[in-house]
């Protein structure tokens, strides 16, 4: 296919790198895999002086570190500049593609609507799930229902919303959502995330212990990610060769949290995300609010056995004392026992991981995900 016969599609999101996240995950694998199919520019918010545009045109916009109307996610500046490079880059395209979960993908789409182009949404994160867990008070949970209103009203603007799981299509219609919805699940690099073949080595590598067994986390340090249940857990563990990992940035009086515990170690935005993966010996994901939560899935893809609370697609494909062990959310005293339980049981860690690796290879590889992505957006 030569480039006059591309589409033009317009890859628009909220989040963008240096951050590592679901969403951005899915950004740098779906360019890599896509860009000989479409003509590929992608509308980010500028986060770093550092511009990386994956190999494909990108627009990066300013941000407002005053304006952040959800948990670790900075909003684009409204000026009027922004606003001009959003219009001009949305009628320059054929297709946009946002990925939410904010207000760029939002006016993204609102522009789409108004030049008549096709708008795609694929929805990576509830961002009023993000408000309503991360904040307690009433206003917040008042504001969360409003940003839900806003969220189903431009979902209904799209030619097609995108999901990842099927329950997640139930639970949006039932707020609302009209607009032609299709499944395609998110993929994982599983050559990239693999087995380690030397566990010393691997934490030496990333200058951890390697006596140690090491506890980690990768994903946003933020009150969402009920990551305070994990720290009250790990200081109730009473062995002394256990350290905490936390692979991620974010709110920094969480962060100053863990970085004032002692065998605690927690690294900011990192690029190498699988080697530090590799140096753990078990991976918990606490949160209150996930879709796919790719991170999990990333650190089963690497043969860890996965402590998980029962959210989002999770409790579908995280099946108990098989590949992985769920914990409930409000209890770091029930999270501590299951993380002792694996530490003294060795062959239940390796069945574990064993089987979190074959299921992800067989379910979740990236070429089945994005080869179906790619078939309905030419559908489109």
């Amino acid at each position: 296919m030569n480039k006059m016969d591309k589409r033009k599609l317009l890859v628009v999101s909220d989040t963008y790198l240096p951050r590592i996240d679901g969403t951005v995950r899915f950004i740098e694998e779906f360019v890599k895999h896509c860009k000989k199919e479409f003509e590929i520019t992608l509308l980010v918010p500028k986060f770093s002086d550092k511009e990386n545009k994956l190999g494909v045109k990108a627009i990066f916009l300013p941000v407002s570190r005053l304006i952040q109307p959800l948990p670790t996610y900075p909003s684009i500046k409204l000026n009027l500049g922004n606003l001009i490079k959003i219009k001009r880059a949305v009628r320059e395209s054929d297709i946009v593609f946002a990925q939410g979960p904010a207000a760029l993908s939002y006016l993204a789409v609102y522009y789409a609507r108004r030049y008549k182009k096709k708008a795609v949404f694929y929805t990576h994160v509830l961002p009023w799930e993000l408000l309503a867990k991360s904040k307690s008070s009433f206003f917040w949970r008042t504001i969360a229902k409003i940003v839900r209103k806003i969220s189903v009203y431009f979902y209904n603007k799209c030619d097609e919303v995108y999901l990842p799981y099927h329950d997640l299509e139930e639970q949006l219609k039932s707020y609302g959502i009209k607009t032609k919805t299709r499944i395609t699940r998110l993929g994982i690099n599983i050559e990239r995330f693999a087995l380690t073949k030397n566990k010393e080595a691997s934490k030496k590598k990333v200058k951890l212990n390697e006596k140690k067994i090491v506890i980690g986390y990768v994903g946003r340090i933020s009150k969402e990610k009920n990551l305070e249940i994990l720290l009250d857990a790990f200081k109730k563990i009473q062995m002394p060769q256990i350290s905490l990992l936390l692979v991620g940035s974010g709110a920094d009086n969480l962060v100053n949290k863990f970085k004032e515990t002692k065998n605690c170690v927690v690294t900011g935005f990192v690029n190498n995300v699988p080697d530090y993966l590799n140096a753990m010996d078990i991976f918990v994901m606490p949160s209150l609010t996930e879709t796919t939560s790719l991170a999990t899935l990333e650190a089963m893809s690497c043969g860890l056995p996965v402590i998980a609370t029962k959210v989002g697609f999770i409790k579908s494909y995280l099946v108990k004392d098989y590949n992985g062990i769920f914990f409930p959310r409000d209890s770091s005293t029930m999270l501590a026992l299951k993380i002792e339980q694996l530490m003294k049981d060795p062959e239940l860690m390796r069945t574990l991981g064993t089987n979190a690796r074959k299921m992800v290879a067989y379910s979740f590889s990236w070429e089945r995900s994005v080869n179906k992505i790619k078939r309905f957006l030419l559908d489109v």
